[in-house]
């Protein structure tokens, strides 16, 4: 049992690996784990066997392609989402053929659904059959059949077609293909658009390559392969089979890979067809040798070994690193296999990578080079260094290298070995765990004579490296003395001084007394050194004495001798050329010149002469000679002389080559072989020369008349080794052969050899194809080739043929090439069709020949005629093909008519077709199979009849049973007609057309859809509407923009689509008002009283007109310094600027502008804030001086009315009354001043009883203004009372602090009093008097207004002021309404309220949708209308409104609901919906009633009927039709459709079911009850788990609910049983206690209702949420001026205690049943701009300062909103008596909800709290 390995790998990837136990034969399953459904996956399954013992040398691989194709349906949604549709297969961008063949493009593509596949023309029309030219096949396929030539038509056989694919997630088109037919009947061979001209393969499988081409006559096909650059042709053999346009390869081999040629050839031309063909095998690569130790500086080789094929790319690594070799010096190519490292040193080590690849894998082989011996190399030296004698001195160096180095120290040259002897150096080396050797010499008290060039030598046996440095000891020159000095001639050579001490100031040398010149042979280096060049040993030897001198002048010498020796110098030698074996030789190795004694050594090949070579040496004192004395073929080589002395060594090699003759290696043997099968013939030889190999092939098989094989066998392939090579032999290549070997030496070798080739019996051709009519004689004819004897043999339908018979005659013929054999039948008949086999055999082989005889009649009717699809204008006819009576089907005739009373089919309305017969082979096992064919040119919504007959080159077949069809409807034809269009409003046009012609329906019209866009808009924007009803010819466009020009037209539906769009139209739109506000709006100031305003126009598509001019409002902000009107002005203007005169000084102005058309006013632009310059200020407002003492005045005023900027200070003017001219000034800063008691100042140093004068004026950053008037005062010790502070009106905000100055001076010391409404102001929680006599009041409310007099007394005088306090309210609730309401706006309406005294500075909206946040709006307060847009429709919107002035927010208005127009989406018509054929059914959306808001989105699932997944289509879609294809026919299915828009949304569940193939519908399924389908979905019971608690809960509720509503009301009843009587009983101590607890018992108006209140209810009255009343003071009497301080209104607050009562009750509006569609939208009249939107949970009021009190003079009570009562007068103790009111409303914004009964009854009621914040 063995094991085999799976491997799984998706195209172009590695994949999962599986052991397999057990057979040879496994079945192999893949889980495929994660499907991506973007990609088309192709998964091979490779299996690697590995057999038994018998099998154990051979490695089968088996192949396979699995298409795996993913559907949704299995995976996971996230998984498989949908995609857009890819081309599989493109079509090629050229088509041509002959009308005689007939052709075909197909066209394939996949996608997520499954795209649908069709064909356009050239203009983007879908294609359409012609019968008989063109079809569209199904499966993508165009198919153009044969036609005669005088059927041709250019718009079918020379046009342009392109193919389409889409699916929901679009579409794509291909490339264009460019088709022409030729209508000859002759054409010269084409070859096909699609062959394939690259073939892949693996090696040891079968494969086949094909030549597909078309022609007529049809062509032939000839196979011809390509050896050593020639064509040779390819016969039957074992491996090769070539059968017309298909060449059979079996057992593909390595050696098949190449260039194979198809030649296709008729009478009228040739074409040529080239494959190239690889053979692939699994790749293996080895890098030889796997190690290589190899030592510094020399090179390494390594080479690359690769099986398999094919071979691509090489690519080598360095340690996992691309080696680049292009201009790399030490690393090259010398093949692509092959890598060389040259002069290897340690980055060259590590492993080395040859790595192959192609297109379909890749393999690694790996080899490891390791450093062998090495060249030392330093790692660390010493420095130069200079230092005194004494110290201990220690040089260091380290090296490394392999093996590990060893170091010598040197001092000038001389080792130290021999200088050390008991000396004071020691010298140390070691290894260190890095390898490296370190070694130290160490010099102890240095002394002066240690001092000089001291070297480290490291040095193995690959070579040596060294370091010098100085050591420099202080001290006088001495130079050491040194042996002589050697050197060869010719060299240079460096003399060393060997001297110490320091400094040194000079070095020279001398010989013979004189100094050196310095010239070209003689220079001095660096430290003192003497080099000298191309040393002569007659000149050159001798002493050099070397001169040191300090810079002391100190003066050493030494000398030094140098000795020249001569190196030897050889003769060049060489042997003779023409040496042979046997021969006799000697060389004469000589030296001309050099020193003696002289050594001679000699090598062969590099290694010393071996004594079996028996060569004789003889050597001289300056010659040696070499003696070969008998020579043969193992003395050649290179021969080396190496001669030495004490100088140098010399060498000289030459190469001695010995001619052999050529002897055989591999004769040449005669050898037989079987017609096409390979031979290879052996022949090599060796000898010196290397012998050249040539073949000669006789003439015939038995002529000796020899010729150059390659000149008449260019089929032959002579390899390298010599060998001959044919890949197929012919009869052709029997014969003689001669193999010859020469040289040049002697005569060379020759053999004759004969090849014979053994011819099995064969046939050209396999097979070929009779016809004979029936009834005529038939004659069968086969011809063997092969050699003879050859038995021939006859079957039929696989029986031998019994020719014995009277109806068969048979004969045979012996040929030269073989045997003729030839049965003849007499009359033919039907039984005689069959396969006839012509079976021949011979000593060699067996072959059969196969013949097709087809005896032709008359076809029979086609069968099964039936209707598979129905179109508008075209049917699709299937039926099965009939017996064709042994000829082919040409064609089919159809005859078809409108279906009517009287059917006669001689009637000039029956029409006839001619179908082309299907050419195509059908592969299927069915006898009969099935063929459709598209019969066009119908009308739609008709019933035809249609019959068929078959036609084949003999005759007609008999009609079939006519099939009765109906065609389908299809989109109109025509578009509405006389469309016209009129303006009627602004942004409204009134639409109006004509119904197009009844017979361009085709179909029932249902509607039509009006398109428009604004003119010159992008498509994109194209807006459209459905108007149903075939006789609803108007519309009025709304919404649209203000005086805008529209392109529009009309298109008429029906229920399969939508038909032309009609001409367009132009229409414009009226004039409205702007829809944005003027931009970039800037001010300028240009004085304090004027300023430039500037601005751009608004938008040019928002002008909603011509504008006409701009309105600038302005209005200046409130101060609360300066008393100034704040009321608003308009000015009007033209231009885009305009200038603003007569402002208030320094004062801030709001600034508005808008534009305005002839329409209206358009939108406001938001406020622009602009200061008007500062300007001189006036004088201020008052000034009084009172006497202190008799020495100083006190001068008090007040702040100017018109400040006209910052005050920076005041001067107070003084003199002596009557003295002009003089005055005395007195500056005041505002920074110094206190204003507790006011401005004053107090003048000094006076003279008593002086009379003075005194005025102020005020400063700005301008200037100074104007004074004040002139007052007097005297002094005087005794002053009378006199008050500094003014009389003054006073405005506040309620709750705020107020002081009243009240500042008195005099002597004595005035006293102050206060008095309010006439009574004396005593200590209250509400105010106090302070120390100085000021009024502080703690908090400003409304019963605080009045009059407040201070006066003050001594006895000299008295004096008063009085306040007037005016408290500033904040606005009462506006009166809100709402003018009306559209789909998506609201219009807003409201009325001003009171502002409390302070003018209101603007409004705040609130908005809530019913399920979002509260939002707030801020709006001008000029305008008092307001448009909410930019609304979802049909929902329900909560609106409130608020004022607010300088005191802050004013009660809200009552929280209004409305309902923007529209609701949730209808149910339609199923009818109207949904139409279906046998495969298709199309939802026709735009048919889904809106219910008033348009539809967003629609979700689609289907099923079939009975199951229970649903199949979601998509939950997004926004298309008017959807198609849902690939359905099975006959089939219901259930839809489940839910429509969504802003108002909700409706989900419809349908039933429907397809069609039968023929166009008819099924009946009912047999559970199907009420016209209702169940859904048969089975309960899960896992549900009740759910379902069951769930329901339960619910009843719990429910339950709890009812408890709580009876407990409620019982509670209620019992309340008002218990009110009435308290009411009746005592209503005077009920008025009085409520007077106390600042309440009031209410009537109330009655409730208005849009419905009619019952009678019976018709009295009840309840206090109306939001109600405003006048309410007296008292029910028994009357409101008059006498009574009543002041009328205030009364306000309440909305709850929900009775729903019914409070619910906004709104008339449905009656569905319109008018024969033309209506939808107007109300004009943006009065819109103010929106600004500031703030979004909060629930708006507060926190910044009202109305929230706390109610504004009676029952300042402590506290209510919800301004609850004003009628004060009544009463005594001082119930006057700030506290007491609260809260009243809820569950709906309200305000921040703190509060209960409050709806009758107070204050007879229960006596404790009271303190008064806080609802807040």
């Amino acid at each position: 049992m063995r094991s085999s390995v799976i491997f799984w790998t998706p195209e172009g990837r590695s994949g999962i690996v599986q052991d397999v136990l057990g057979d040879i034969f496994a079945v192999v399953e893949l889980i495929v784990i994660a499907v991506i459904p973007n990609d088309l996956l192709i998964l091979a399954a490779v299996a690697l066997v590995r057999g038994d013992e018998r099998m154990m040398c051979n490695r089968a691989t088996f192949s396979y392609e699995i298409w795996l194709m993913i559907y949704c349906d299995h995976v996971s949604e996230a998984v498989c989402e949908s995609h857009g549709p890819v081309f599989l297969l493109e079509p090629p961008a050229h088509l041509t053929f002959s009308n005689t063949t007939g052709s075909q493009v197909s066209c394939s593509a996949h996608g997520s659904p499954t795209p649908q596949v069709d064909w356009l023309l050239q203009d983007g029309q879908t294609v359409t059959a012609v019968p008989g030219l063109r079809q569209s096949l199904g499966n993508g396929t165009l198919y153009f059949p044969p036609f005669r030539a005088e059927d041709y038509r250019k718009d079918v056989h020379s046009t342009v077609y392109r193919c389409r694919a889409s699916n929901l997630a679009g579409t794509i088109l291909s490339r264009d293909v460019n088709v022409r037919a030729e209508p000859t009947r002759t054409m010269s061979p084409r070859l096909a658009p699609t062959v394939q001209t690259v073939v892949s393969a693996d090696r040891e499988t079968d494969i086949h390559l094909t030549c597909s081409a078309q022609g007529n006559p049809p062509p032939t096909f000839n196979w011809f392969r390509e050896i050593e650059g020639h064509l040779q042709p390819v016969h039957s053999s074992a491996r090769f089979e070539p059968s017309q346009d298909i060449l059979h390869i079996r057992r593909l081999k390595s050696e098949d890979a190449g260039r194979w040629t198809c030649k296709v050839s008729n009478n009228f031309g040739e074409q040529r067809l080239d494959i190239h063909l690889t053979v692939t095998a699994h790749l293996s690569v080895h890098v030889l040798p796997q190690l290589q130790v190899i030592n510094s500086g020399e090179s390494a080789i390594f080479n690359c070994t690769v099986s398999g094929s094919p071979v691509g790319r090489i690519l080598w690594f360095r340690n996992g690193e691309p080696l680049l070799t292009d201009g790399n010096r030490k690393v090259k190519l010398l093949s692509p296999l092959v890598l060389a490292v040259y002069g290897v040193t340690r980055h060259d080590r590590g492993m080395y990578q040859c790595v192959v690849r192609n297109d379909r894998e890749s393999a690694q082989g790996s080899a490891e080079l390791r450093l062998g011996d090495t060249i030392p190399e330093l790692q660390y030296t010493f420095i130069e260094q200079a230092m005194r004698p004494g110290p201990q001195v220690s040089l260091r160096c380290s090296a490394s290298g392999s093996p590990p180095p060893q170091f010598r120290w040197l001092l000038d040259g001389e080792p130290l070995s021999d200088i050390s002897s008991g000396h004071r150096y020691a010298i140390s080396q070691y290894v260190d765990q890095n390898g490296d050797v370190i070694s130290h010499l160490n010099i102890s008290n240095v002394r002066v004579e240690d001092g000089g060039l001291y070297s480290c030598r490291a040095l193995n046996s690959l070579g040596s490296t060294e370091h010098s440095a100085r050591l420099n000891i202080y001290g006088p020159p001495f130079i050491r003395s040194i042996g002589p000095v050697k050197a060869v001639a010719g060299a240079d050579i460096t003399l060393h001084c060997p001297y110490s001490g320091y400094p040194i100031g000079s070095v020279r040398w001398e010989r013979h007394g004189q100094e050196l010149p310095l010239d070209l042979r003689h220079r001095l280096g660096e430290e003192g050194s003497l080099t000298i060049s191309r040393l002569d040993p007659a000149t050159d030897s001798g002493f050099y004495a070397c001169f040191v001198t300090s810079r002391d002048g100190e003066v050493a010498r030494r000398e030094i001798q140098l000795i020249v020796n001569s190196p030897p110098i050889l003769e060049p030698f060489r042997f003779p050329a023409s040496l042979q074996e046997g021969g006799r030789a000697q060389v004469t190795c000589s030296v001309t010149s050099g020193d003696m004694p002289i050594h001679f050594a000699w090598y062969k090949d590099g290694e010393h002469i071996s004594a079996a070579l028996q060569v004789e040496e003889r050597a001289a004192e300056f010659y040696s000679i070499l003696i070969f004395k008998e020579i043969s073929s193992k003395h050649s080589g290179s021969y080396t002389c190496v001669a030495s002395n004490s100088a140098a060594r010399a060498n000289y090699t030459a190469q001695l080559m010995v001619k052999v003759t050529p002897q055989w290696v591999t004769e040449p043997q005669d050898v037989s072989v079987l017609l096409g099968n390979p031979v290879l013939v052996g022949c090599s030889a060796k000898g010196f020369p290397e012998p050249q190999i040539t073949w000669l092939k006789g003439q015939g098989k038995t002529s000796t008349d020899y010729q150059p094989l390659l000149n008449i066998h260019s089929r032959a392939t002579l390899l390298a080794n010599g060998s001959m090579w044919i890949e197929s032999v012919s009869p052709q290549d029997e014969g003689y052969y001669l193999c010859r070997a020469t040289n040049g030496i002697g005569s060379g070798l020759t053999k004759v050899i004969y090849i014979g080739v053994n011819e099995p019996a064969r046939f050209d051709v396999p097979a070929k194809n009779v016809s004979v009519k029936r009834g005529n004689a038939a004659n069968l004819l086969c011809h063997v080739y092969g050699d003879i004897p050859i038995e021939v043999l006859w079957t039929f339908n696989g029986n031998r043929l019994d020719v014995n018979t009277y109806r068969y005659t048979a004969s045979s013929t012996n040929t030269e090439n073989g045997v003729k054999s030839q049965v003849t039948i007499g009359r033919t008949d039907r039984e005689d069709s069959g396969v006839y086999k012509c079976l021949a055999e011979n000593t060699f082989g067996r072959s059969e020949h196969i013949i097709n005889l087809a005896v032709q009649e008359r076809p029979d009717p086609p069968s099964m005629l039936e209707v598979i699809e129905v179109a508008s204008r075209s049917v699709r006819l299937s039926w099965r093909r009939p017996f064709d009576g042994n000829s082919p089907v040409i064609g089919y005739l159809v005859q078809y008519q409108i279906l009517g009373p009287n059917q006669d089919w001689e009637q000039p309305n029956a029409l006839n077709l001619t179908l082309p017969a299907n050419t195509l082979p059908d592969f299927s096992s069915d006898i009969n199979p099935q063929e459709t064919a598209v019969i066009g040119g119908l009308l739609p919504a008709r019933v035809y009849t249609m019959r068929l007959l078959a036609v084949n080159s003999i005759d007609q077949s008999a009609f079939t049973e006519a099939v009765i069809v109906k065609t389908q409807e299809e989109e109109p034809s025509e578009a509405p007609k006389d469309v016209r269009v009129e303006s009627v409003g602004p942004g409204e046009l009134f639409l109006t057309w004509a119904v197009p012609a009844r017979e361009s329906w085709n179909g029932e019209l249902l509607g039509y859809i009006v398109s428009w866009n604004e003119h010159g808009g992008l498509p994109n924007q194209t807006k459209s509407l459905t108007v149903k009803g075939w006789a609803t010819t108007k519309l009025q466009l709304t919404g649209l923009r203000k005086f805008t020009r529209y392109d529009i037209n009309v298109r008429a539906f029906n229920s399969i689509s939508t038909g032309p769009a009609s001409p367009t139209v132009i229409g414009t739109t009226k004039e409205g008002v702007p829809e944005a506000p003027p931009q970039n709006i800037a001010c300028s100031q240009i004085s304090s009283q004027s300023m430039k305003i500037s601005w751009t126009p608004p938008p040019q598509t928002l002008h909603g007109g011509l504008i006409q001019g701009y309105k600038v409002y302005y209005r200046p902000l409130p101060n609360e310094n300066v008393d100034i009107p704040t009321t608003g002005e308009v000015k009007r203007t033209s231009s885009t600027e305009t200038y603003l005169h007569t402002l208030f000084k320094y004062t801030n102005y709001s600034i508005k502008v808008l534009a305005y058309t002839g329409a209206g006013d358009g939108l406001m632009s938001t406020p622009l804030y602009c200061v008007t310059e500062e300007d001189l200020p006036g004088p201020p407002a008052d000034i009084k001086a009172a006497a202190l003492t008799g020495e100083s005045i006190l001068v008090s005023w007040l702040p100017p009315s018109k400040p006209n900027g910052r005050i920076s200070h005041y001067t107070v003017y003084g003199r002596e009354a009557g003295r002009v001219g003089k005055h005395t000034s007195y500056n005041v800063r505002m920074e110094n001043m206190v204003y507790i008691n006011g401005l004053m100042y107090e003048v000094r140093n006076l003279v008593e009883h002086q009379l003075y004068e005194f005025w102020i004026s005020a400063t700005t950053s301008i200037g100074e203004g104007e004074p004040t008037a002139i007052v007097a005062q005297a002094t005087n010790s005794r002053a009378p009372s006199r008050i500094a502070s003014f009389s003054q009106t006073i405005k506040k905000p309620i709750k705020s602090k107020i002081l009243l100055p009240c500042l008195a001076v005099g002597n004595p010391t005035p006293r102050t009093r206060w008095i309010h409404r006439e009574k004396p102001i005593t200590f209250s929680s509400f105010y106090e008097i302070t120390s100085e006599g000021h009024l502080n009041i703690h908090s400003a409310d409304q019963s605080l207004s009045g009059n407040y007099t201070c006066s003050a007394k001594n006895l000299f005088g008295d004096d008063n002021i009085t306040y007037t306090l005016m408290v500033l309210m904040p606005p009462s609730a506006p009166i809100l309404e709402v003018q009306f309401s559209t789909s998506r706006s609201i219009r807003l309406h409201w009325t001003q309220p009171e502002d409390g005294g302070s003018i209101i500075q603007g409004y705040t909206l609130n908005t809530k949708h019913e399920t979002d946040d509260w939002t707030s709006l801020e709006l001008s307060p000029e305008h008092s209308v307001y448009n909410l847009d930019n609304l979802r429709c049909g929902s329900i919107y909560h609106i409130y409104l608020l004022a607010h002035n300088r005191v802050g927010n004013g009660s809200p208005s009552p929280i209004l609901t409305v309902n923007t127009k529209g609701g949730a989406p209808l149910l339609p018509k199923e009818e109207e919906l949904i139409s279906t054929n046998a495969t298709t059914l199309q939802l026709n959306l735009y048919n889904w009633p809106d219910g008033g808001c348009p539809i967003l989105q629609f979700s689609i699932e289907y099923r079939i009927y009975g199951t229970k997944k649903w199949n979601l289509i998509s939950n997004s879609i926004l298309d008017e039709k959807i198609l849902i294809q690939n359905l099975s026919p006959a089939t219901w299915y259930q839809l489940k459709i839910t429509a969504k828009n802003d108002a909700g949304k409706m989900t419809g569940h349908f039933n429907c079911a397809t069609t039968t193939l023929g166009g008819g519908k099924i009946p009912l399924p047999p559970n199907f009850s009420d016209g209702t389908i169940s859904n048969n979905d089975e309960f899960n019971y896992k549900e009740a788990y759910i379902i069951g608690p769930s329901i339960c809960v619910v009843i719990l509720i429910i339950c709890g609910g009812l408890v709580w509503l009876v407990l409620t009301k019982i509670r209620k009843q019992t309340a008002e049983n218990i009110q009435e009587e308290e009411e009746i009983t005592d209503e005077k101590a009920a008025e009085r206690e409520n007077k106390r607890n600042c309440q009031q018992v209410y009537t109330s108006s009655p409730i208005k209702s849009a419905e009619k209140i019952q009678d019976n209810v018709s009295g009840m009255y309840e206090i109306s949420p939001y109600a405003t009343f006048s309410v007296p003071g008292n029910n028994s009497r009357s409101v008059t001026t006498s009574t009543l301080d002041y009328t205030m209104q009364f306000k309440t607050f909305g709850h929900i205690e009775d729903e019914d009562h409070n619910a906004i009750i709104y008339p449905k509006n009656p569905s319109s049943k008018h024969s033309w569609h209506k939808h107007r939208f109300y004009s943006n009249e009065g819109e103010v701009p929106k600004s500031r939107l703030r979004s909060s949970r629930a708006p507060a009021r926190g910044d009202s300062e109305s929230d706390d009190t109610s504004g009676s003079p029952c300042g402590d009570c506290p209510s919800s909103g301004p609850n004003y009562r009628v004060p009544v007068k009463q005594s001082s103790r119930d006057l700030f008596r506290p007491d609260s009111s809260t009243e809820s409303n569950d709906v309200s914004p305000l921040a703190e909800r509060r209960q409050t009964p709806r009758h107070v009854v204050g007879v229960q009621r006596r404790q009271h709290r303190p008064s806080s914040s609802s807040r």
